[in-house]
């Protein structure tokens, strides 16, 4: 066999036996494996030698190895797509997840309709903030594998949050059942809290967040700041309130109390108007009309409903991208997917 076949089912090893973390041994193996093929000019073998230390903990130099490989072979989307999954994996994932996102949309416009690269630029996008781009992101997944529940869980947070719209939230409480049966990892039910908390379901949410940070013993440990992450987002969902925000009571509080400046500038032209409806033809004839500020105000409270709805994803969404991609990280290896799309696999016959 080859060094690069040696390699990759060293890699593939480490991957197998993962548990909060690669093999150290293993995954050694499978770098230095990497490095000997990488001598011999091979863009696989330098990009697997990059994800292998990636994975072992040395990111930086990982990152290094993998803007070198760039450099040296632009034109191959593996190295692109290992920059985005390093990226997406790290500890402080909002750090980098605008260079995630660059990687991965030039891993797509080099390897354009690939499931897994939509689906892990959808996640960059979210963490950086991106939130229609990342929203077409895991539409354009799903439409490729409908079975994919990483796109789907972080299409229903966007539309939750971004759009309003609160029928996602079922998709969100019903995911990590179906997840869980396909062998995805507890870090799913994350999700479930975002969405029983918007249908209401407080208790419900406290019981799916300790589904989701389960694995971690409790008390001081490697995984304590992952568990104090989710914990942490959790308490900036219920600081933000129940549900979508501008629904009911909830509206004048959620646009900063009586005293905002919305709720002051809304009331005086409101006053305005029953002047102008109380004047008869006077206001008229100096062009002043009900439908004109009636017009006003509907365009005041457009905008400010979509700042508020900006504002909740850009808190909520970025959170939980925070917590919940470090979990993942630690709880499961890197998608067999991910890997395929950077070229390691080894071809048999």
């Amino acid at each position: 066999m080859s060094s690069f076949e040696d390699a990759v089912d060293a890699l593939y090893d480490a991957i197998a036996g993962w548990n909060h973390g690669a093999t150290p041994g293993t995954i050694s193996r499978a770098a230095v494996l990497f490095d000997a093929g990488a001598r011999h000019g091979d863009p696989r073998c330098a990009v697997g030698a990059a994800v292998s230390r990636g994975l072992a903990g040395d990111t930086e130099g990982a990152r290094r190895r993998l803007h070198d490989a760039i450099a040296r072979w632009p034109e191959y989307a593996g190295g692109y797509v290992a920059l985005g999954l390093l990226g997406l994996r790290a500890t402080d994932v909002l750090a980098h997840a605008a260079e995630a996102a660059w990687a991965l949309t030039a891993a797509r416009s080099l390897a354009p309709a690939v499931g897994c690269i939509e689906r892990c630029l959808a996640q960059a996008l979210a963490a950086h903030g991106d939130f229609m781009a990342a929203l077409q992101s895991a539409r354009t997944a799903l439409a490729i594998d409908p079975d994919d529940d990483e796109a789907r869980l972080w299409s229903s947070l966007v539309r939750l949050y971004f759009g309003g719209d609160v029928t996602s939230s079922s998709v969100l409480v019903e995911l990590p059942e179906m997840a869980l049966l396909r062998g995805q990892g507890p870090a799913i039910w994350l999700g479930a809290v975002a969405g029983l908390y918007a249908r209401g379901e407080f208790h419900e949410a406290r019981m799916a967040l300790r589904k989701a940070i389960a694995p971690f013993k409790a008390g001081p440990s490697p995984e304590k700041p992952l568990v104090d992450g989710a914990r942490r987002w959790f308490r900036e969902l219920r600081g933000f309130g129940p549900g979508v925000p501008m629904s009911g009571e909830r509206w004048v509080r959620d646009v900063g109390g009586t005293q905002s400046e919305y709720v002051r500038t809304r009331a005086a032209m409101a006053a305005f108007r029953d002047a102008v409806v109380q004047g008869g033809a006077k206001p008229l004839a100096e062009g002043a009309s009900v439908l004109e500020v009636d017009g006003l105000l509907g365009a005041m409270e457009a905008r400010t409903r979509r700042g508020v709805l900006e504002y909740g994803a850009r808190l909520m969404v970025r959170g939980f991208a925070e917590a919940y991609l470090p979990i993942v990280a630690c709880l499961e290896p890197p998608p067999l997917d991910v890997l395929a799309a950077m070229g390691l696999v080894r071809l048999d016959g």
